[in-house]
């Protein structure tokens, strides 16, 4: 430690360059208060926090020189520590005496230097532990990426006085190593504060979730509010909702788990857990998405501005709330704000899952080319994660396959649900990634592999028990989808009736430009699948192109269920003979997809694209260059109408291939029994069949049904 002559020559030297005001930026082993009063007897100001026109005083001004100090190799220019060498007194005592007067983040940061032999690897280092380093220099130094204590002497000193300090630590390179150290002798406090400092409730995230789980099994038991969210989320983490459910419940009663209701008096809930009945409304994804907009917004109230990582998780958030009511504008800007906090903090593994949700707002506008660049800022930022993340990787490959998918390319979706599925399934799934695997693996299934490999896709999700009931609806809204794309619609419209929904047969019925103001998700979904159904099945009803119109107008339909919308609408003009609206909306659409290079919602509609693009009255003019996907036609079914078989036959076969009989063939179709023998006389007629079975059969044969 310099004397007093030593600082007070240093501060005439100040005083003669005409400094007058100082801020201190890290001063391990000499005493501020001592500082001051000698700066201050110079006419020079001592400041804690530094402008940009202060001269800063680090160890760089304070320690001594290679030329000062005579056991440089050794003390790397602390003047303790040169002391107590040149007294020839014990340095791990006396290091032991400095490391407890430090600071925790500069004691954790130069023992965890001073572990780790190999160096820390730059990119690892959070800006928590940037600013530590700072201060530590030149006791710290940089070489090829990496940072290590001084020498190797300096190290095992350290890492001998830190043994001594905090027990028998035998690795204490690592945060964990650390706070496990301290609750070894019994320092609860210490331990506390340690792990605080380390990321709280988001240690898993920071540290890895193997870490995070020693940490839980630690501090079992303990009422601090950031072990208790520590212990939510790796109940979340493994997809026990219920359990996380229960954690909060017992920490802060049940009023902090009924997401029904808002907070009475939130400000007497401790952040953490705050931010955690945040995060179980999204896992739970069946609450008010306004209600969690505010209580979000004013959680970013009381956090500390200093407070990044946590800032940025409530961002996070945020983020998903949007992008599950289709604000893909507001979805960005929180996007970006949990970046920049993130950043801020060193959290890779968290900036990597908004790279990941920038993607999927990306692909829910249709936008497969802008997803991208957006995938690769994922994998930058995953590859720098300190831990293994081995299912992470796994969401890239998904995320790619469905841009893929996007694109005109099912197969390597298909790959992805043969082969990675059962492992992908049972980690950690936010709901919008949840529901776009569920999505366009079941329609890339359906396309390649037929009907039956997507229904075992879909009841898959049905498995794990933590699945909400939002979710749970999910599932059987993607089954119906299914079975209307393989033209199972009576089957899929027994299906809607018996949901138990507020979106039904009657609700659709009376509607119209109501249609318009749907704003629950479930809802939308449940409007689409109808609208559907009466697209194929009363094209010609006077409401429906009304219908259409309305819910395309509807905030939070996505782009991409707008060009399922499209063909819709051109189906309906034409069934309703208006031929040249229809061809002039169906250009139109061909042209946006194209310009947009996506394909996907063009080949899921091939049944009622394939009959317009068969269409003789349709295709004129322009339309006979009109771009289509290159993939259009493979694997496609015929086209209702073309082929052999009348309009009316075509129905009838539908119906026959989902096991009706001739009298629900007839009520399905408001016919008389003896026409609906007729229709089935002409369909084996045609087909060279002698019965139902071998009708059937010589249809998906030639690929007049699905298989």
């Amino acid at each position: 430690m310099p004397n007093i002559e030593e600082l007070a020559a240093w501060a005439d030297r100040l005083h003669l360059d005409g400094v007058r005001d100082i801020a201190v930026i890290a001063l391990p082993g000499c005493g501020r208060e001592a500082l001051r009063q000698v700066l201050g007897d110079k006419g020079i100001t001592l400041h804690v926090a530094a402008s940009p026109d202060m001269q800063l005083i680090t160890n760089l001004e304070l320690f001594n020189s290679a030329f000062e100090d005579p056991h440089y190799a050794q003390s790397a220019g602390w003047p303790a520590l040169s002391a107590c060498l040149e007294d020839e007194k014990d340095p791990v005592t006396l290091l032991h005496g400095l490391l407890s007067a430090m600071e925790p983040p500069l004691r954790h940061m130069l023992l965890r230097l001073a572990h780790n032999e190999e160096g820390t690897d730059d990119a690892h280092i959070r800006a928590a532990e940037r600013a530590a380093l700072l201060q530590l220099v030149p006791l710290a130094s940089y070489r090829s990426g990496k940072w290590f204590v001084h020498n190797q002497r300096l190290a095992a000193w350290l890492t001998r006085a830190g043994r001594a300090w905090s027990g028998d630590m035998t690795a204490a390179a690592t945060p964990t190593d650390l706070i496990l150290g301290h609750l070894a002798q019994g320092q609860h406090r210490r331990a506390l504060d340690a792990f605080h400092e380390a990321g709280g409730h988001l240690y898993g995230h920071l540290h890895g979730f193997d870490a995070a789980a020693r940490l839980r099994d630690a501090f079992r038991d303990a009422s601090d509010p950031e072990v208790v969210g520590l212990e939510f989320f790796m109940a979340a983490k493994s997809g026990d909702t219920q359990r996380a459910s229960v954690i909060l419940a017992n920490a802060a009663g049940g009023a902090l788990i009924d997401l029904g209701r808002p907070l009475k008096n939130p400000d007497s809930v401790p952040l953490a857990l705050r931010f955690c009945r945040i995060m179980l409304a999204i896992y739970r994804s069946d609450v008010s998405r306004q209600r969690f907009l505010d209580e979000g917004a004013a959680l970013l109230s009381r956090i500390p501005p200093e407070r990044q990582l946590m800032r940025g998780a409530v961002y996070n958030a945020v983020l998903e709330l949007h992008i599950r009511a289709a604000r893909y504008g507001e979805a960005d800007d929180a996007a970006r704000r949990a970046i920049r906090h993130y950043k801020a903090a060193g959290a890779h593994y968290l900036s990597f899952f908004i790279h990941l949700h920038r993607t999927v707002i990306a692909l829910h506008c249709s936008a497969a080319g802008q997803a991208q660049p957006h995938l690769e800022a994922a994998g930058a930022s995953l590859a720098k994660v300190p831990f293994a993340s081995s299912q992470d990787h796994g969401f890239i490959a998904l995320l790619r396959a469905i841009a893929a998918y996007e694109t005109g390319d099912p197969q390597p979706m298909v790959d992805f649900a043969e082969t990675a599925f059962e492992t992908f399934l049972y980690g950690e799934l936010w709901p919008s990634i949840a529901t776009m695997a569920l999505a366009y693996g079941a329609e890339a299934l359906l396309q390649l592999r037929g009907v039956p490999a997507a229904m075992a896709y879909i009841d898959g999700w049905k498995v794990p028990a933590w699945r909400t009931r939002r979710f749970q609806v999910l599932i059987e809204q993607r089954e119906i989808a299914t079975l209307q794309s393989a033209r199972r619609w009576r089957e899929a419209r027994l299906r809607l009736e018996d949901m138990a929904l507020r979106i039904g047969r009657n609700w659709m019925q009376a509607s119209g430009e109501n249609l318009a103001d749907l704003r629950d998700g479930e809802d939308v979904a449940q409007a689409l699948l109808w609208l559907r159904q009466q697209t194929f099945e009363t094209p010609r009803h006077p409401d429906l192109l009304l219908r259409l119109r309305a819910i395309e107008k509807n905030a939070s339909v996505t782009p991409r269920q707008q060009l399922c919308l499209a063909v819709w609408q051109v189906w309906a003009e034409r069934r309703q003979g208006r031929v040249k609206p229809a061809r002039t909306a169906l250009l139109r659409l061909l042209a946006r997809c194209a310009d947009r290079n996506t394909a996907a919602p063009l080949m899921e509609e091939r049944g009622f694209l394939m009959p317009l693009l068969d269409d003789p009255q349709i295709m004129q003019g322009e339309m006979r260059n009109a771009p289509l996907p290159r993939n259009l036609r493979r694997g496609a079914l015929q086209a209702v109408g073309s082929g052999p078989l009348s309009r009316q036959e075509w129905r009838t076969l539908l119906l026959l291939s989902e096991g009706c009989s001739n009298k629900d063939i007839a009520r399905e179709m408001e016919l008389s029994l003896p026409t609906v023998k007729f229709h089935l006389r002409n369909i084996y007629r045609k087909l060279g069949a002698t019965d139902r079975r071998t009708a059937l059969a010589e249809a998906r044969e030639r690929a007049l049904l699905a298989s």
